[in-house]
Parts: C-alpha cells; structure tokens; sequence
C-alpha cells in the first residue's frame, strides 16, 4: 500500500482516490487545500514520490497542464499611477491589453507556446506565438500595500509602501500538451518512468524543454502587456533556445505547477517528484492564488528578498492555489440563471459588475449567428474557488512563518475567457429566452 501522509485533514474520497491509484512504492504528501476535481480528475496541492523503475506508473494523477505557473516581475513608474488613479486611462490600457494577447480560448484555430520537438542543440526549429493556452491564464498589473523598512538594514522602521507587481498565468502550451500525449502513450505500454525520462519515449530533451516552455512563453507574455500599458522597457534577454529570435522578460518570480524531475537524495532506487503544487526546488520565488477577484499572495523573505530557500516536510511545497468550491457545469448553470433573471428585471447579471468592470478585460470566443451574445465573465469571476486560508494555520508547518506575506490584488488585469465548450451552449441558453 501507498504512503499517504496529510498535513490537514484528509477527504476520505481523495485518500480512497489515492490508494486505489498508486503503487506500494509511491508516495504522496497532502499540502493544505489539497484536492482531486470529480469533474475532471486532476489532482492539486499533492506532492507525489513515485517508483522510477517500476511499471504500471499511475497515469491517473498526471495533469495534462504540464509545467503551467506564474511568472511576476516588480514594476514602476508614471504608467503606474496613471492606471491606478485615472479610470479612463486604466479602461483604455485594459482595452488595449485585451488585444494584445493571444488566446486559444477566443480564437479555436491558434495553437501558443514552443513545440515540443527541437534540434540536436535543443533550439526551436520553428517560429510560435505567445499567449493563453486555458481558461485559467491572466496577464496584468496587482498592487499592494504593504509594511516594510525603506531599507532592509534599518530595523524598526518599517512603514507603508505600494508596490506594484506584473504577474501572468499560463502554461506550456504545445509543449505540454505533446508531452504529455508521448509519456502517457509509452507508460500505457509498460513502460517505466525511468525508460520514458531518461533514454526512452519522450526523452530527456523533451524533458528539458517542457520545463522551461511555460516559463518561455509566460516573459514573453509579460513583454506583451507592458507593451500594452505603455510601461517603460523591461529588463529582457535573449530566448537562446530561438537562437536569440525572441526576447523574454528577465522576471524576479517564476513558479511552476505540475512539474516533475528526479530526486537525487542518495535514494539507491531511481525516484520522481511530481508535484500539483508549487515545487520551490523547480521554481523561483514563492506565490499562491486566491480566488480570482481577491488575487495573489507573494511570499517574500524576512528581509523583502523574493528569493529565498523553502525548507519543509512536504518536500519543499507549498499550495499553488485555494480550494475549488464549483464545478464548471454548475456555474453555468448559475450564470445562465443570472443572466436570464437580469434580462428580466433590466439589470445586470454579475451582482459585482461595476467592480469588475473596472479591473478585468476579458475575450470570448465569437460564434456564427451569436453576434448579439453577452459578454460572459470567466467562471472564475463566478465563485469557482475559495480565498486562500493555509496560511493563518499552516505556515509554520509549510516553513513560511518568517515570511512577509504581500496580497497583490488586481488593479488592470486581462484575464482568458470562458472555454468554448461550455459557452456555447450557454450562450444559446441564454439568446432562445430573449
């Protein structure tokens, strides 16, 4: 039987889940807010150790979102304020970011992200776009204020400072999604994660580069929506694995979620961490999600360092995300009440529009003969999630106790509109009771 270990309490559904998927030599770690989706059968917050050389590896628990995450890097300036402070400067920059950014959500014939196959120097042999690859991806700025010195050296004299932040969600794109395909095709053939990761089918270099694809694509977004904001130019370097065609944002934070990578510990037997959580061994600073209008959560060193080492028993783990509350189907079917209701009363459907109005942007996909649709609000705007609550309970347990915790919340932010699947028939829904 699998180890199991849990750091709150356990749904006896999950652990069930759990031990029915994985082998006696496995193991998973339980991170607060930890989660399987019935819905979709994804797994979050979870920390797997899994037998490198055994087969019958439990494809069960891999995501398709491979090597997904968030990417931030700490801006400044005229723009900064002008946003904040004027209203029609903010809608027209929201406007301008909307088209900025590419969405395979809005547009079903665009494929984002670099492809997984390369050359013998592991670069690019074709040119790809940048952009939103799920529902779940934002680009923009979040602002905080927070307590801290003016100068880390000085003690006792912290204070008030804002700080602005521009922060992008997205994955890995075609990168992951053939990634993804080529290592559950050869594990259903029996073979090992060992054989697939290292000499096997999909391989090492296949390895290499879903692991910085998500990243890749993710600076180059950010470049995008400074570019939007009128921001002055980032930092950047070149995209060597384009051969220098591209550039990417130099970003202070990069996280990845659904990573995977082996565990050398002196461990005689080959192991893999797969991690639905944030890996702070596979990643560069420290974020968690909360809900959607309520924003991030930056963890920064007791000195205001982004950087800082993750010391714990979940092996160096922290929740990515806050707990899912709603499923999709059952949103819609909500939303399409609401905006039924509103049609007949004269008002809007979303309780909390003018809010969001004011800070989010959003871009549906477009249906033949559906030119009059309304203007949907991702599901995540619905109450899909609940706020982040780890961390009042859990942070010394998780290692962050000395940390400075900075809640960035959304000031202009793009975020991916609602999955063409399940808006559709909404929308139709919707249309046929007008």
């Amino acid at each position: 039987m699998a180890r199991i270990l849990s750091l709150d309490e356990c749904p006896v559904s999950l652990r069930n889940h759990l031990v029915r998927s994985l082998r006696s030599l496995d193991e998973a770690v339980l991170l607060p807010q930890a989660e399987r989706r019935d819905d979709t059968g994804t797994f979050k917050n979870i920390v797997f150790r899994l037998a490198g050389n055994e087969p019958e590896v439990p494809i069960s628990i891999f995501n398709a979102n491979w090597f997904s995450g968030v990417s931030a890097v700490k801006v400044s300036g005229a723009f900064v304020n002008r946003i904040l402070n004027d209203p029609a400067a903010r809608t027209a920059a929201l406007a301008k970011l909307r088209d900025s950014i590419p969405s395979e959500t809005a547009d079903s014939s665009l494929h984002v992200g670099p492809a997984l196959d390369c050359d013998d120097s592991d670069h690019d042999k074709t040119e790809w776009t940048a952009g939103f690859d799920s529902a779940s991806c934002f680009v923009g700025l979040f602002s905080a204020d927070h307590s801290t010195a003016p100068d880390p050296t000085k003690r006792g004299m912290n204070r008030t400072h804002q700080t602005t932040y521009l922060v992008c969600k997205a994955g890995s794109g075609i990168a992951g999604a053939t990634f993804h395909a080529r290592l559950l095709a050869a594990l259903k053939k029996g073979a090992t994660l060992e054989d697939c990761l290292d000499r096997g089918e999909p391989g090492p270099a296949a390895l290499r580069r879903v692991t910085m694809a998500g990243s890749r694509n993710r600076a180059r977004i950010l470049l995008m929506a400074a570019d939007a904001f009128g921001a002055p130019m980032l930092d950047t370097v070149p995209d060597t694995s384009s051969r220098g065609k591209y550039r990417c944002c130099v970003t202070s934070v990069d996280i990845n979620v659904n990573s995977i990578r082996k565990i050398e510990d002196g461990v005689s037997r080959p192991t893999y961490q797969y991690t639905t959580a944030v890996d702070a061994g596979a990643s560069q600073g420290l974020v968690s999600l909360s809900n959607a209008a309520d924003g991030v959560v930056l963890l920064l060193s007791s000195n205001g360092d982004v950087r800082q080492i993750l010391k714990n028993e979940a092996y160096n783990a922290i929740p990515c995300s806050s707990t899912r509350i709603a499923s999709d189907r059952d949103l819609i079917a909500s939303v399409v009440k609401e905006y039924k209701e509103a049609k007949k009363d004269g008002e809007q459907a979303h309780f909390d529009h003018q809010f969001l109005q004011s800070r989010f942007v959003w871009k549906n996909r477009s249906f033949p003969g559906m030119d009059d649709a309304p203007n949907i609000e991702p599901l995540s705007l619905w109450g899909s999630h609940e706020a982040e609550n780890y961390l009042s309970r859990f942070s010394r347990e998780l290692g962050v106790a000395n940390c400075q915790v900075v809640r960035l919340r959304p000031t202009a932010v793009c975020l991916a509109g609602v999955d063409s699947s399940k808006l559709r028939p909404a929308v139709k829904s919707i249309l046929a009771a007008r």
